[in-house]
């Protein structure tokens, strides 16, 4: 029994640093993209720059008067270009994030191997 557990000792470990490694690239940057998009969808959602661009030379709130169908385009333009700025920045701060999960666990090792070689 403590043989088998000493000769399976470095298969294990193998193993345990593979599935490590799946589970950090492949499935967390999966579930990582997966719960980005869903929120980058909210955002579009909440601000309607879509929508603003479908409807963009339309008055808004349907007041079809002089005043409504000048000040509709210019109100929605503003909006457009706000919406796709706080996109925009949303995006960045998000890939920011992402290479951030990408660096830490080779950066881990490296500070272990440093702090290793420094202590000797």
């Amino acid at each position: 029994m403590i043989l088998e557990f000493f000769t399976n000792l470095p298969i294990n470990f193998v193993k345990g640093i593979k599935q490590f490694f799946y589970l950090w690239y492949v499935a967390g940057s999966k579930d990582f993209w997966r719960k980005e998009l869903a929120f980058l969808r909210q955002v579009e959602r909440d601000i309607g720059v879509r929508v603003n661009m479908k409807l963009w030379l339309q008055p808004i709130y349907g007041d079809y008067s002089y005043e409504g169908r000048v000040i509709g385009p210019v109100f929605r333009t503003f909006r457009i270009f706000i919406g796709l700025g706080i996109e925009a920045v949303s995006v960045i701060v998000i890939i920011g994030f992402y290479l951030i999960w990408l660096i830490t666990p080779p950066l881990v090792f490296f500070m272990i191997i440093w702090n290793l070689a420094v202590g000797i």
